[in-house]
């Protein structure tokens, strides 16, 4: 179906973006249009396996990029200034934070300053991006828990492919093994 087609196109087109530049809003807008993706729309079995693996790979690599991108050291309670404090000026100017740098005479002060603003820039970006991904991590994992739920049954196929995906695209530990335990055993008479 189209539709489907236009929304795993949209997510791994997101999905790319998010890796070559971390970008958090790209990773929810792909999540987004892979949670668009409906099954049960397609009616052919074949296209709607392949449907189906594919977007559990997808997934998966969403999975994988936010467990990539987030910094385990990151400590919210460390929130970096909104503006940086300038240098004291000889002769009892005092400038107020955030000042233009080019209002420091001293070649070594305003240098030190400009290194101080592209720092604290960094941080503030830096910052923004953990926070979102924290969010992120609150989403993402139960929607790919839920496609997983409702997507695949216990017949020992859909156990292998699921298995498979998991063990080739998940590489964090911890991960893995809450992912494992959506596997499940296949009924025998």
């Amino acid at each position: 179906m189209a539709g489907n087609d236009r929304y795993l196109a949209e997510a791994q087109t997101l999905a790319k973006e998010c890796e070559v530049q971390l970008e958090p809003e790209r990773l929810r807008e792909a999540s987004v249009a892979l949670a668009n993706v409906g099954l049960a729309q397609e009616h052919d079995p074949r296209t709607r396996t392949q449907l189906r693996m594919e977007s559990l790979l997808l997934w998966l690599r969403l999975l994988q990029l936010l467990d990539r991108s987030l910094d385990p050291n990151f400590n919210p309670a460390d929130v970096p200034e909104k503006l940086v404090e300038p240098p004291p000026i000889p002769g009892g100017e005092i400038l107020r934070p955030g000042a233009d740098p080019s209002r420091i005479a001293d070649p070594k002060a305003r240098a030190q300053y400009e290194r101080a603003i592209a720092a604290n820039r960094a941080k503030n970006k830096n910052y923004q991006t953990q926070i979102h991904l924290r969010r992120l991590k609150e989403q993402l994992p139960s929607q790919a828990e839920s496609f997983i739920r409702n997507s695949y049954s216990s017949a020992p196929g859909d156990q292998r492919e699921l298995r498979t995906a998991i063990d080739q695209i998940i590489t964090d530990p911890a991960r893995k093994a809450q992912l494992t335990k959506l596997l499940r055993p296949s009924h025998s008479p």
